[in-house]
């Protein structure tokens, strides 16, 4: 607690007015003998108690009275953060004042001792407290000839909620052209707008203001969720750009969670590193001025926007399902949902009243006609507070066709006895030249060896009993890509191979195989056990459909790979389907061979739709989604991604070499050889290319191997490890800047184990993922495939660049991402990639979170003041107080002037009542007797009483 006006604190020195008065009134009483003195011996012995009891309750009240009106004179307020409590420093303080005034009227010596005592040991504690609160606070608020100060204006989508018909960020541009207007001379200001990217519109500080109001009055908001953790980052690093001995950070926002990294104490442990860093006298200020939402809010959303398949044809119907919440706090109806697919409007579709938190979902139905990307626009009529989350858009790339190459593993039997048989006529059940959506083709084995996969979207092992290990290869790094694998593991199958196969991501099959089993009454499926979106169809209204088929036969299995789930069972609890995400691709695994010797599936009714939602599942991971992130340069990526560029040699032999491009350095091979061609002990791998780090701080490399693994960042040793894991200290990485990476991997004899980790910043613990790997080196400049233009979702023409290196192929949209659709041209080089589109939409997602106005809690300012000094402001004319120098925060003087005005009535009932107390005596028993004794408690007493009745 402090004092706007600290001079005015010599009216305390009025507290000894009431002392002195009374003094002066003890000092005039006079003792007189006559008659009736017996008498009034007896009866002024006896109120003597009483009476001191009501002069010590008029001393407090008069001393606390003149103490609360010159304290409220001198504008006490609570500074930003205050170190000490200001009802602890208060109370100290006018108890101290009270014992003062108190000590005067009682009588007891040792009582005023103890009293006078307390009172000078109180109120020297509360002095020291307000002095060790200046010290202490407004230290934070000195001044300098020059300053540097970031201004972040928030302009995300929770900003644009109007009060008083202006919205938050029109209010947050005013006050801060307002706070450059009339900021101390000597300052430095540069400009940042806060949303999913942050945009640095000043290079280096400018002192000339005309300049950065005009930046200011330039500023529109972006929308989507303010990434205020970068733009911290992005103010910092400009900050570093300016010459003032003093650096201030000023964020203008609703104080919003979503966007500061409040999970991730290591990320802002980064940024205290930072600003420590900067050269400055002191450590820098981040002082917010927040414009909080109203405490009563009208806002429906749209959280989220789902299709019922990742694939979708001309063939049929798809659904989209629409979520919208109430994230205000009042009752709302909103008025119609319009739902647009491409030109085609769908059926509007009303909405229910919804009380606050409270969700409903629409679906909509729809047949696309035409293939290719096409843009689904989904807008709400709600007439609330915050129309910016009241649409939304998503891209579907519809396709043509999806080709499926079924790998037919018994085509010397009867059609009813291939495994292949029932999936192709299930697949494409057209008769005569009709065209269909799913294009199955019918293979050998021997002919996979031939085909070159880069077209096929899934392709099925039916009953394939093995495959040569060239062709085993080609197909896991179809799989790595994104392609999906469907293993039909019938009688043929030779479960070893299955077993041994590895790939760039571990092991293809989910699970190990077994022996075939038979029994004697066959198995049912269990439909409480369909738990995957390929089964969603037939949880429910076709559960008897496959609860009544038999299967014969199927493979016992065990040994779950980590990641793979199990989608269905038997009654008994063996597996009947079971999946993993394998790289960008996916793969099914099922135990049993569907044709007419293992079961009667193919004959049941949802036996079609089964492959098709199965097929179109798989497919998923291979297409190319053109629905991005909101982040610097929106970027499509394009098939042909990341990972390391491995040599793999035997230390025995011909030590002949192969070379392929691992997605990740993930591998636990056992007691099995890494490759068909490599033996299982007395190899090396070396995996060479780039790394690259999503984003700026330190990372901690964890190692996991046997027999022994080096690991050399930038031709600087990492971290070895030989036959257990460990991790390295902190690395300091870019972000986007390439790192030349070398992984020495060696295996003398027995199990071997390989896997790199990393621990980013933000304390995620991860295998080094293969969008942050490059098969290049960093020497290798990425080269530029082709230059286009893209308009943006307000209008304005931005340049895309076409790219190839290290990060795979890139289309990048330059600039900051704006939620919302964009319509790409595509270079020339990358049309084949493209289906020879010559334009795209692409949208940039828009987070629902955003609208649920989550606040800051006190833990999350707890770990800001770790960092940095803290100072929330709640007016302009505070931030202006900050630089100047001057006091500030919040006033109380209103509390003690209240509390003055109720003790002033106090006080005059009590005088009132003290009064006609003393006016009217009291009834006391006196006995004449003794009368030449004269009692020595009344002369005590008396001797006491001077000023008195009496």
């Amino acid at each position: 607690m402090l004092f706007m006006n600290t001079w005015l604190l010599v009216g305390l020195f009025g507290v000894s007015i009431p002392v002195i008065l009374h003094l002066i009134r003890r000092q005039s009483a006079k003792p007189y003998d006559w008659g009736a003195m017996r008498f009034l011996i007896d009866t002024v012995a006896a109120r003597r108690k009483r009476l001191e009891w009501e002069d010590l309750l008029l001393m407090i009240a008069r001393c606390l009275l003149i103490a609360l009106l010159v304290l409220a004179l001198a504008r006490p307020y609570v500074p930003p953060d205050s170190r000490v409590a200001w009802l602890f420093v208060l109370p100290l303080g006018l108890l101290g004042i009270a014992f003062f005034g108190g000590a005067f009227v009682i009588s007891s010596k040792s009582w005023k001792r103890g009293m006078w005592l307390s009172s000078a040991l109180l109120i020297g504690l509360a002095a020291f407290l307000i002095w060790q609160e200046k010290n202490l606070n407004l230290m934070r608020f000195q001044t300098s000839e020059r300053r540097d100060v970031a201004l972040i204006i928030d302009g995300s989508t929770s900003m644009m909620v109007e009060q008083g018909g202006r919205s938050s960020f029109l209010k947050a541009i005013e006050e801060a052209k307002d706070f450059v207007k009339e900021a101390p001379k000597g300052i430095a200001f540069s400009v940042i707008l806060g949303g999913p990217a942050p945009e640095l519109k000043t290079a280096t500080p400018l002192t000339h203001r005309a300049d950065v109001i005009e930046v200011l009055d330039q500023l529109e908001p972006i929308g989507g969720p303010f990434r205020a953790h970068e733009a911290l980052g992005m103010a910092t690093l400009s900050l570093a750009e300016g010459r003032g001995s003093m650096k201030d950070l000023v964020v203008f926002t609703d104080i919003q969670r979503l966007g500061w990294q409040f999970e991730s104490p290591t990320s802002w442990g980064n940024l205290g590193e930072a600003w420590e860093g900067l050269q400055t006298q002191s450590k820098p200020r981040l002082m917010v001025r927040s414009f909080p939402p109203p405490e009563r809010i009208r806002n429906v959303a749209i959280m989220k926007v789902e299709f019922s398949r990742e694939v979708v044809g001309t063939d049929r119907e798809m659904s989209v399902s629409v979520l919208v919440e109430n994230t205000g706090t009042d009752v709302v109806t909103p008025g119609l949902m319009r739902v647009s697919a491409g030109e085609e409007q769908l059926e509007p579709k009303s909405l229910s009243q919804l009380a606050p938190g409270e969700q409903s979902i629409l679906e909509f139905r729809h047949q696309f006609t035409k293939a290719g990307p096409t843009v689904v626009r989904v807008e709400m009529e709600s007439n609330d507070d915050l129309p910016g989350d009241d649409r939304a858009e998503r891209v579907l790339w519809v396709k043509q066709s999806l080709p499926v190459l079924i790998v037919e593993g018994n085509s010397g039997a009867s059609f009813f006895e291939r495994a292949g048989g029932y999936l192709a006529l299930a697949l494409s059940p057209a008769i005569g030249e009709q065209e269909m959506f799913i294009a199955p083709r019918v293979i050998e084995p021997s002919a996979l060896s031939r085909e070159e996969l880069k077209n096929e979207a899934v392709v099925v092992l039916a009953d394939v009993a093995r495959l040569p290990a060239k062709t085993a290869a080609r197909l896991s790094e179809f799989v790595l890509e994104g392609g999906g694998l469907w293993i039909l593991a019938g009688p043929k199958i030779d479960p070893g191979f299955y077993q041994g196969w590895i790939g760039g991501d571990g092991p293809i099959v989910p699970m190990s195989l077994g022996e075939m089993v038979f029994p004697s009454e066959g198995a049912r499926l269990a439909s409480g056990s369909f738990d995957h979106p390929v089964l969603r169809l037939f949880k429910d209204a076709t559960a008897d459909d496959f609860g009544s088929s038999i299967i014969d036969g199927y493979r016992l299995t065990s040994n779950l790979v980590e990641g793979a789930r199990p989608a269905a069972r038997f009654s008994n609890g063996e597996v009947f389907l079971v999946s993993q995400e394998y790289g960008n691709g996916r793969v099914i695994l099922s135990t049993t061979a569907l044709d007419a010797r293992m079961s009667n599936l193919p004959a049941r009714p949802a036996f079609v739709p089964f492959v098709h939602e199965t097929t179109n599942w798989l497919a998923g991971g291979k297409g190319i989604d053109l629905n991005v992130k909101a982040s610097w340069s929106p970027t499509l990526a394009l098939p042909g991604g990341g990972g390391l560029s491995a040599t793999y040699q035997s230390q025995k032999g011909s030590r002949e070499s192969f070379r392929r491009v691992d997605p990740v350095i993930d591998f636990d091979w056992e007691n099995l050889p890494p490759m068909r061609a490599i033996p299982r002990d007395g190899y090396t791998i070396i995996w060479e290319g780039s790394l690259l780090a999503p984003k700026t701080g330190e990372y901690v490399f964890e190692i996991e191997a046997d027999d022994s693994f080096e690991l050399i960042l930038d031709g600087r040793g990492i971290l070895t490890v030989d036959r257990t894991s460990a991790r390295s200290e902190p690395v300091y990485l870019e972000a986007g800047r390439a790192v030349k990476l070398t992984a020495k991997f060696e295996e003398e004899w027995g199990e071997a184990k390989a896997i790199m980790r990393w621990i980013r910043p933000d304390g995620t613990r991860e295998v080094v993922p293969s969008s942050s790997l490059v098969s290049v080196s960093p020497e290798g400049d990425d080269v530029i495939l082709g230059e286009a233009e893209a308009r943006d979702p307000v209008g304005r023409d931005r340049n895309v660049t076409a790219i190839q290196g290290r990060r795979g192929k890139l289309l990048e949209v330059n600039g900051a991402a704006l939620p919302g659709q964009y319509l790409v041209e595509i270079p020339s080089a990358l049309r084949s990639e493209l289906s020879n589109e010559e334009e795209i939409p692409l949208v940039v997602l828009r987070e629902g979170e955003e609208s649920r106005f989550n606040q800051w809690s006190e833990d999350d300012r707890l770990l800001i003041r770790r960092e940095i000094d803290l100072i929330e402001l709640g007016a302009m004319q505070d931030v202006l107080a900050a630089l100047r120098g001057e006091g500030f925060g919040r006033e109380i003087w209103k509390i003690l002037a209240i509390a003055a005005l109720i003790l002033l009535f106090l006080e005059g009932f009590l005088a009132r009542w003290v009064s006609k107390s003393r006016k009217a005596g009291e009834e006391v028993k006196v006995e004449f007797e003794h009368r030449n004794e004269v009692p020595e408690e009344f002369l005590k007493s008396l001797s006491q009483m001077k000023g008195g009745d009496v």
